[in-house]
This record gives structure tokens, sequence and C-alpha cells, in this order.
């Protein structure tokens, strides 16, 4: 199973999971450290990604992108930060 959370393209990894486990040495560097994957309800198809310190830079979009075996989702979600 892989969740993959990415601003542009596939290759700017915000967060990825995989293989049960966090990778986080694969995400870009402004978001190092940044993130924590909730996965309390994966088994139900949900999890959430969590930004700590959250920066005018983070403004934008993010594609969440869910795989397990020959099955898969995409989500395309709009963080609008206040007070920019």
């Amino acid at each position: 199973m892989e969740v993959r959370w990415f601003r542009s393209m596939y290759s700017e990894v915000v967060h990825l999971y995989h293989d049960g486990q966090d990778q986080y040495g694969e995400e870009m560097l402004e978001y190092r450290r940044r993130t924590v994957l909730l996965k309390d309800d994966i088994t139900n198809g949900r999890v959430f990604l969590r930004i700590r310190n959250v920066r005018p830079s983070d403004d934008g979009q993010y594609t969440c992108f869910f795989q397990s075996g020959v099955s898969y989702e995409e989500a395309l979600l709009e963080l609008q930060v206040a007070g920019q």
C-alpha cells in the first residue's frame, strides 16, 4: 500500500507512506519534520495529513494518491493560508 501527498507532479513529495512505514527521507526539504500522516482510520480508507508550522509558501494545491494492489484513488485539495 502507498499513500503519497505531493504538490505538483509525482516527484515533489510532501509525505510518503509505503509498505507500512512513513518514508521521511523522500520528503521535499521544506516539509521535512513538519508532516504527520494520521492513519488511525486507514483500514476504512481515510487518512489525513497534518502540516505543522504552516508557512505562506504552503499555500496551494495538494494531491493525495492512494494505491493498493491494482486499486488506486486520487484526491485534489486546496490549502489557503490565512493572513498572507
